[in-house]
């Protein structure tokens, strides 16, 4: 008896908050991710990552109102906006000053890269102080280089113009997501496959990506997409 009790309560309890939260105005901000967020040529978004915040948006009965920036901008955009939300972001103690944590969208390791043809080799991170490394600009792996005492940083406003910024000898190491191999394949910007490699994970840098929303956010909004993301799994395949 109990238990059906707890059932019929949980119903009422979801059918009022999504019934408050139907007319409410809700943004999402993100970035180009090869292999997991695109932009085709008509400017329609696609990819796993996208597809499945938008089955959330659809079973939250909330509006599919989501653009693609670059990253910088797009943090801001949701940092200073209540009733957005950002994704894929991973989580840090900065990020948390400002950003509800919703859910894990997916997971992606963190790998400092070297062209093919360097013969760079390092024991720990410590040992990459040495080098120029590129990164993308507010990042969360910009953020740890700073944390970490890192001072020769070249920033760029994405992963693909760090790509191309390692390969172009603008520095000597890329520190990136595992996403970046996707651009190998998709030739975004240059015929990158087979010059830039691993050289080392960066096993510090939780592989959690999450969506976040704006610390000021209405809370009927936060619960209810808790709700419709929790069990919802997304594989990210290369």
């Amino acid at each position: 008896m109990k238990k059906i009790l707890f059932i019929l309560l949980s119903h009422i309890f979801c059918l009022q908050l999504f019934a408050n939260t139907k007319n409410t105005a809700v943004f999402g901000v993100s970035q180009k991710l090869p292999g997991i967020i695109e932009e085709e040529d008509d400017a329609k978004i696609v990819g796993p990552l996208f597809e499945r915040v938008q089955k959330a948006l659809k079973k939250a009965d909330l509006p599919e109102n989501i653009a693609l920036y670059p990253w910088p901008r797009a943090y801001e955009m949701a940092k200073k906006n209540k009733n957005y939300y950002i994704f894929p972001m991973a989580k840090n103690a900065e990020r948390e000053k400002h950003f509800i944590f919703v859910g894990v969208v997916f997971n992606i390791n963190t790998y400092l890269y070297q062209r093919s043809l360097s013969d760079i080799k390092i024991k720990n991170l410590e040992d990459a102080k040495k080098y120029t490394l590129c990164v993308v600009r507010n990042d969360v792996r910009d953020q740890y280089l700073i944390n970490k005492g890192f001072t020769n940083i070249i920033r760029f406003a994405d992963q693909e113009s760090v790509v191309h910024g390692l390969n172009s000898r603008k520095c000597d190491l890329a520190i990136c997501a595992e996403n970046i191999e996707f651009i190998w394949k998709k030739n975004l910007k240059e015929k990158t496959e087979g010059q830039i490699k691993k050289l080392f994970l960066v096993k510090d840098i939780d592989p959690k990506r999450y969506l976040a929303f704006n610390k000021d956010s209405d809370k009927e909004l936060i619960d209810k997409f808790k709700l419709v993301l929790k069990d919802m799994k997304i594989e990210i395949k290369k």
